[in-house]
Order: C-alpha cells, then sequence, then structure tokens
C-alpha cells in the first residue's frame, strides 16, 4: 500500500506507490458462463460460426467482459449488468470514434428484449499499460507513454455529431454542473459528506478545498474545450503492443464514464501514480501531447492533479468502499493536497 509523512514535518509528500489499484478487484466478479448460454446470446450474429470457449477477462469493476472464440476469431463479450445504459452510450460512442482513436470495433449489440444489455467488441491484442510499467524496461514504457500522449491529444480534437451520447450526469445535485469553478464545486460537494471526512480528517479536508480553489482558474478555462474527456484514463484501460521495434497503444477500452470536457481530467488520470521522484510516463507523455498539438501551460501538472482531485475525492466519500481502496485514494488525497503550504 501506499504511504505518506503525516502532516506536520515537511511538506513536500512522496509516497510509496506499491501498485496501482491495490486491491480494487472486486471479489464474486468472476461470474462463470456456459458456453450453451453465449450460443444462444450471440445466435443473431454468429450465424453459421461455432463458439468453442468463453473465458473471464480480470480486470473489470465496472461491467463483466469474456474472451469468446467465434469460429477462427476471438471477440470480447461484454456485460453492462451495473448501468444498463452504458451499452448504448458505449456502444455508440466507439462508433463514433472508430478510425480517429484506437478504440475496438462493436460488432454487434444486444437486442432491447435482453435483460442485461450486452455487447461484441473486437478484441485488441496487446497489454495493458499497467502491466508493461511492472515488466518493461524505460525504453518501451517511454515509447508508449508518448504514443499514450499522442491519442489523448486526438481524442481531445475529437467533436461529436452527436454530444447527446454522452451527456454528463450527476442526479445528487445537477446544478453543480453549471457556471464556472464546476471542479472546485464539486470537490467541496464531496468534502461535505461524513464518510469522507471520517476517512480524510478535518485538516487534511480543509486543505483540499483549499488546493481546489487556489488552481482552479486554469482548470475552469479550459473546462468548455468541446473536446472528449475518457473519464477513467489510467494505465488498465490502455493497451500497448510493439510493432515494428516499437511500443504504441493498440486500444483504449472501457468508455463508460466518457463526458465533453478539459483534457486535464485525463491527464490527472493518467499520472495519477507519477512521482517526480521515480517517472514512469514523464517526460514521454506530455511530450506526446505536444507532438499532438496540445499546448501545455507552465503549471499543467498542478492542474492535472487539482482535476484528478475531484474523482478520488468522490471516490473516497463513498461508503460501501473496501478498505484496501480507502487507504490507497487516502494516500492519493493526501499526496496531492500536502505538497506545500497553505493559504
Amino acid at each position: 500500500m501506499p504511504t505518506t509523512r503525516r502532516l506536520r514535518g515537511e511538506p513536500s509528500i512522496e509516497p510509496i506507490i506499491a501498485d496501482e489499484k491495490t486491491g480494487w478487484a472486486e471479489e464474486g466478479r468472476n461470474v462463470p458462463i456456459a458456453i450453451a448460454d453465449v450460443v444462444r446470446l450471440l445466435e443473431p450474429w454468429r450465424a453459421s460460426r461455432h463458439i468453442t470457449a468463453a473465458t473471464f477477462l480480470a480486470g473489470g469493476l465496472m461491467s463483466r467482459n469474456y474472451r469468446v472464440r467465434v469460429g477462427s476469431d476471438d471477440v470480447v463479450l461484454r456485460f453492462y449488468d451495473r448501468d444498463a445504459r452504458s451499452c448504448d452510450r458505449e456502444t455508440r460512442l466507439l462508433a463514433e470514434l472508430q478510425g480517429r482513436v484506437a478504440v475496438p470495433k462493436v460488432l454487434y449489440v444486444s437486442p432491447a428484449s435482453e435483460p442485461v444489455p450486452f455487447a461484441v467488441l473486437e478484441f485488441v491484442d496487446g497489454m495493458s499499460m499497467r502491466d508493461l510499467k511492472r515488466t518493461g524496461g524505460s525504453a518501451a514504457i517511454g515509447q508508449a507513454s508518448h504514443s499514450v500522449g499522442l491519442q489523448l491529444a486526438m481524442l481531445a480534437s475529437v467533436r461529436l455529431r452527436d454530444p447527446s451520447i454522452i451527456a454528463t450526469e450527476f442526479a445528487a445535485k445537477p446544478e453543480l454542473l453549471l457556471g464556472s469553478h464546476v471542479n472546485a464545486r464539486l470537490i467541496d460537494h464531496f468534502l461535505e459528506s461524513a464518510v469522507l471526512r471520517g476517512r480524510l480528517g478535518e485538516e487534511p479536508a480543509r486543505r483540499a478545498h483549499d488546493f481546489a480553489w487556489r488552481h482552479d482558474d486554469q482548470l475552469s478555462a479550459t473546462a468548455n474545450s468541446g473536446g472528449i474527456t475518457h473519464g477513467d484514463f489510467n494505465s488498465a484501460n490502455v493497451l500497448v503492443r510493439e510493432s515494428g521495434g516499437r511500443w504504441g497503444v493498440a486500444g483504449i477500452l472501457d468508455w463508460e464514464f466518457a463526458f465533453v470536457g478539459s483534457i486535464f481530467y485525463d491527464i490527472g488520470n493518467f499520472l495519477r501514480y507519477e512521482r517526480e521522484s521515480a517517472p514512469r510516463h514523464e517526460p514521454w507523455f506530455s511530450r506526446g501531447l505536444a507532438d499532438g498539438g496540445i499546448a501545455l501551460p507552465i503549471d499543467w501538472r498542478t492542474t492535472a492533479r487539482v482535476a484528478d482531485l475531484s474523482a478520488l475525492c468522490e471516490l473516497l466519500a463513498r461508503p460501501d468502499m473496501p478498505l484496501a481502496v480507502v487507504e490507497e485514494v487516502r494516500d492519493l488525497v493526501l499526496a496531492t493536497v500536502l505538497t506545500g503550504p497553505t493559504d
């Protein structure tokens, strides 16, 4: 687990990060599936092709994924059993992004009569960026990180023909998404949670509020850029592979949380575990962004950190989070807000 220095002491916080999302995988997500059931579900699409294997794919926290052998091809059978609306949103978005960003093709979408929506997606051959960080050398990680930056820059340039595909929702307080300083006001909303304050502590919560408002102007200035934000742009959702002696992005997965907004949310998420004392993605990732046409301000790292702080606070306010996740997210929040003296 990550560890941080306490509030008292030096202002610079450098946590020791053992691994990304330690203990985040939920128990019970590996739900067995029978070949006969897959045959029935895919009957309208598979034609005469035989289905010979269906293997659970680990790593999905929101949707269940299986690698299915159909004839001589492998595909991904993806069930949206946490949020039925995500099937339509994600598959329509993937169709719009096809050929513009590295995303899997949508091969089939379940009819409305199915109780649990599902889709058949192209199987992307590659390894996650998270696994490459664990096992690869610095040259491979650097090349892949540069490619990730290029892909993210391309994503920020996409304008949807139908923006309603990824209309942003916040059921608790819809008005928080209107007007200026949305990120800082969202953080304040999460900081009102007794659950969050009990986990984080009153003094760090006050510092989170101060940090959010002190560094919100640059983020607010890019809020209406019109580009697409992935919303869960972490290294586990980015598949990479080596081709022609160079590592690059093979596919970007899991688009359920996409919205129209600032690129800094994805930058902050991708660099969430990055520390200046032990860089893994930098400076290659930001060079990829620059080579893709993204002009980063001098203090872009701070802007990315304040953007990601809202996501971290939202996680810390969830009452049903496992203890391992709570401890990891708490350390990440502390690493964000305790980087210097408060105002």
